[in-house]
């Protein structure tokens, strides 16, 4: 298994001009934030629920926490400015790295928020974002793979038929 923040290095790696993960400062429920940082963590919380529905497991062992505009990595989310300006490109295996590259093609052309939107539309999201402490903010992706498994299956087929 691997780290969210390898996960995200691989993701940073494929926009080499930064357009799609920038640092523009953008206010969105009230909060202000890198519009490039909430599209990276928006990117690993499908990632991650999609990766569940094909397999059943995880592909990286960070918890997601429920925030206001959507499902975020702790580590990725406060690390942002460090890791879009290291140029870091993670050793992964192949098809890992075929997988995430259909990944980013899927979702390249998304407006914010229709990354966010897809964030809120998840059961586990809307369970703990309400709640004010991180601890209760945990979400448990692992526990909705049925679930994801019929949310995200026409997605799945596209990046099934998709080479790369």
């Amino acid at each position: 298994m691997f780290s969210a923040v390898q996960i995200a290095e691989y993701f940073l790696s494929k926009d080499t001009d930064r357009t799609i993960f920038n640092k523009n400062l953008i206010s969105k429920n009230n909060r202000k934030f890198y519009e490039g940082n909430a599209r990276l963590n928006k990117y690993l919380h499908l990632t991650q629920n999609i990766y569940i529905a094909k397999t059943g497991e995880k592909l990286f062992e960070d918890d997601l926490y429920a925030y206001d505009n959507g499902a975020v990595a702790s580590e990725v989310q406060e690390n942002y400015s460090i890791l879009v300006e290291r140029s870091t490109v993670p050793f992964l295996p192949d098809d890992i790295k075929a997988y995430l590259d259909k990944i980013f093609l899927v979702f390249k052309n998304a407006e914010l928020d229709e990354l966010i939107e897809l964030s809120h539309e998840d059961s586990e999201w809307q369970r703990k974002h309400s709640h004010y402490s991180k601890d209760e903010q945990k979400m448990d992706s692992l526990s909705n793979a049925e679930e994801y498994r019929n949310q995200y299956k026409d997605i799945i087929k596209v990046m099934d038929r998709m080479t790369i």
